[in-house]
């Protein structure tokens, strides 16, 4: 950003450098066409949701819910996570496989329209999902295979989420580049950085997956990696390790019972939008932020003074920010044979990495948007004179040539809403734990607490063999 903000301080009088500071939100948007699954999700019927959002999704009023030509990578995450905690492993794989397939075939096609972007809302583009959903999308995949006995299929997915996160700065930063490299693009938008490299979460996993294999190197490796997870990216493991995690690589004759439960909604994006008036010698920036119920509200008002010749500009601009929403959930406590086994300890917030890896793609949002809307604005009809002044300077100019020579009579007032999609039933934690009992069979179950103390969901698990020397693992979920 550092290079468009400098670049255009001549325009605004310094209102890039302060809208940087505006966006925040207060509100929550909904889609009214989903509210119908989120109930069925909300009593726990997974199974009934994912088959009901799937018939709808390729029904007659299909287009409620996902664009065919711009929203198959939401559809393919939405119902592949729904089955996968459903039990349904092999929907599951199948359409989370789908999802990955299109995220990188859409990721491609973006490289190639980075340059037209600059003139097309986002939302009028195909989406090729947020980071977080491509990453997460494997550990579910992992999990599946799990569920299907399958450890090499586990492993691949495992492996999968390393090299993302290896690539993960690398992937947006040519995004950047293939607009920056677009001839007469003025290198406007920057590369950004994140402080996400290692999932604890998916070392976790694998690390149950190299002692099961009796790998018992590679299941260390596994271990000093999770603790590096912590230690080297606090601000997203702001938490304590996990409970006993150096006893899971001791040796013992008794079965380890695994638990993974994950809890909460996932994030969401909201509309934070940021409104520019001109008048004679003076500017007025307006925050504006989206309520609980979508209405846009007046929060902020700032005045700079700033020559501007003929009656005066207008225009509005949304951009999305990713928040994490509310978890009823503040405990989760195992039961083994009816008695508590002990408390589950948290492992990964989710919902945070979505937040922070949103950070990369957050940065060519805001700057794109904002480029169009001030450069639209600039050449409108009313300031005719502001644009021709642009056109003399050599670096601005250039720019306005690349963004395809916008007429002068557009509006004068312009509005762009923000791209708001996300995948909607992505948990926002992760928990586990780990517990010995004789070799044999058991009765396990999972109970979710609120903040009161309450139990407000048990998962059962129906009676099984628990064996010493396996893999014996169990999942829970509430996405409440």
């Amino acid at each position: 950003m550092r290079k468009i903000f400098s670049a255009h301080m001549r325009l605004s009088g310094m209102i890039l450098v302060l809208a940087a500071g505006f966006f925040s939100s207060c509100g929550t948007t909904r889609n009214a066409a989903f509210i119908p699954f989120d109930k069925i999700v909300a009593d726990h019927e997974y199974l009934e949701a994912a088959d009901a959002l799937e018939e709808a999704a390729t029904g007659e009023d299909a287009e409620e819910l996902y664009r065919a030509d711009k929203d198959e990578v939401l559809r393919y995450l939405d119902t592949g996570v729904l089955y996968h905690i459903a039990g349904e492993p092999k929907k599951s794989i199948e359409r989370l496989t789908e999802a990955e397939i299109l995220i990188e075939d859409n990721y491609t096609r973006s490289i190639s329209d980075a340059a037209a972007s600059f003139l097309l809302n986002d939302y009028s583009l195909v989406y090729f999902g947020e980071a977080y959903e491509d990453i997460y999308l494997n550990v579910f995949k992992a999990l599946d295979y799990l569920k299907l006995n399958d450890f090499d299929g586990a492993y691949v997915e495992i492996r999968r989420v390393g090299e993302k996160l290896n690539l993960l700065e690398d992937k947006y930063g040519r995004i950047a580049d293939s607009i920056n490299e677009s001839e007469d693009s003025a290198g406007a938008v920057p590369k950004g950085e994140i402080e996400f490299h290692n999932s604890a979460l998916a070392r976790y996993i694998s690390m149950l997956l190299y002692r099961a294999d009796r790998n018992v190197d590679s299941a260390a490796i596994d271990l000093a990696q999770l603790k590096r997870a912590f230690e080297d990216q606090p601000a997203i493991y702001d938490f304590g390790l996990p409970k006993n995690l150096d006893d899971m690589l001791t040796p013992t004759s008794q079965a380890r019972i695994n638990i993974m439960a994950f809890a909460g909604p996932g994030p969401e994006k909201r509309a934070s939008a940021l409104r520019v008036t001109a008048r004679g010698g003076l500017i007025l920036i307006t925050q504006e932020t989206e309520d609980n119920s979508g209405n846009m509200k007046l929060t902020d008002l700032t005045p700079i003074a700033f020559p501007v010749p003929g009656p005066g500009l207008n225009f509005k601009v949304e951009t999305p920010v990713m928040s994490a929403r509310h978890s009823r959930v503040t405990r989760i406590q195992a039961l083994v044979d009816g008695k508590p086994a002990g408390d589950l300890s948290l492992l990964e917030k989710m919902d945070r990495v979505a937040m922070e890896t949103f950070k990369l793609n957050e940065t060519i949002i805001l700057v794109r948007t904002v480029i169009r809307a001030v450069l639209t604005t600039a050449v409108t009809g009313t300031a005719k004179g502001v644009a021709n002044d642009l056109t003399k300077d050599s670096e601005l100019g250039s720019l306005l040539s690349f963004v395809g020579g916008i007429a002068l009579d557009v509006a004068a007032d312009i509005k762009e809403e923000a791209d708001l999609r996300l995948a909607r039933y992505f948990p926002a934690k992760a928990y586990a734990g780990e517990f010995l009992v004789a070799p044999g069979e058991h009765d396990v179950a999972i109970e979710f607490y609120n903040a009161a103390g309450d139990v407000i969901y048990t998962e059962e698990i129906p009676p099984r063999e628990y064996a010493a020397g396996k893999l014996n693992l169990v999942t829970a979920y509430d996405l409440e």
